[in-house]
């Protein structure tokens, strides 16, 4: 096993370092080359590139690493930004800022759109008191785009719970949702079961372990302190373990119903918010 193949190995669960196959080399080798060749003039470490990989990709149901599906080069910019590289954040602000900017215009006012790309921009970028920066979650399943895009129109909508002191507990969603945006109520109503399918379909593609963290944060409310004991890592590896499923769910949802629904690209903003709207509160019934 080359250097790249030992950074991937060690950074995997004890119990998944076994499974990754013997071709592994050559498929984290193709990974960085397609990264390069996708993100051209940002130069990164390679190595340090696939132990983050390695904390975030999901695995098939023999325990290897689904590699060749990953969006290289969306992951090698999101890695350099984690990792404070000046060129991979230069190319963030160029290739993403702008994306970011038009899915908070498209929805929002002028005002709100200013200070929830400022908001997640932090969140993105900046280490918080008791996690990592945002962008750290990206696991690279789906674009970045549309996952900025997601996260875009999430900003925004906390915003607004905010600064209307709206609750924002699972109980009270539907609440919320219908008293902030009467477009969303009416979208809830509309596609409750082509949500509810598309969110299955999505959740049928989790591995064992995904299912197994899901459940001890969901259903056995462990804290994510209580996760790392048992998996013997720290707990802010724990929160994007986390982070990067509920992405996945998100994602997948999203591709579905967009599918679906055969909704345009306008509508595509409003149909994210009403995936955001219902994905926790799914994921504690499908844990159920």
């Amino acid at each position: 096993m080359d250097e790249l193949g030992v950074a991937f190995v060690s950074r995997l669960p004890a119990e998944l370092r076994t499974t990754a196959g013997s071709d592994l080399d050559a498929e984290l080798a193709w990974l960085v080359a397609r990264a390069r060749d996708e993100a051209p003039g940002v130069e990164l470490d390679p190595v340090a590139f696939v132990a983050h990989v390695a904390e975030r990709v999901t695995f098939d149901a023999h325990g290897r690493p689904l590699l060749r599906s990953l969006h290289a080069g969306d992951l090698w910019i999101a890695f350099g930004c984690v990792s404070e590289h000046p060129l991979a954040i230069t190319a963030f602000e160029t290739r993403y800022v702008p994306e970011i900017r038009n899915a908070l215009r498209r929805s929002f006012d002028p005002g709100l759109a200013e200070d929830a790309e400022l908001r997640l921009m932090n969140k993105l970028l900046l280490v918080a008191a008791d996690d990592g920066p945002r962008l750290a979650s990206y696991a690279g399943r789906g674009g970045l785009v549309p996952w900025l895009r997601a996260a875009a129109v999430r900003s925004a909508i906390d915003l607004m719970r905010a600064r209307r002191e709206f609750p924002a507990d699972a109980n009270t969603l539907d609440e919320v949702g219908g008293a902030i945006d009467p477009l969303l109520a009416s979208l809830k109503q509309r596609y409750r079961e082509e949500f509810r399918v598309a969110f299955g379909e999505a959740a049928a593609q989790l591995t064992d372990r995904e299912r197994t963290l899901l459940r001890y944060r969901f259903l056995d409310d462990l804290s994510i302190d209580e996760i790392g004991v048992l998996y013997r890592v720290h707990r802010a590896t724990v929160a994007r373990w986390i982070a990067a499923i509920r992405e996945g769910l998100f994602e997948g949802t999203r591709t579905r119903l967009v599918t679906h629904l055969a909704i345009s690209e306008s509508e595509v903003d409003s149909v994210l918010r009403l995936i955001d709207s219902q994905l926790d509160i799914s994921i504690e019934t499908i844990m159920r």
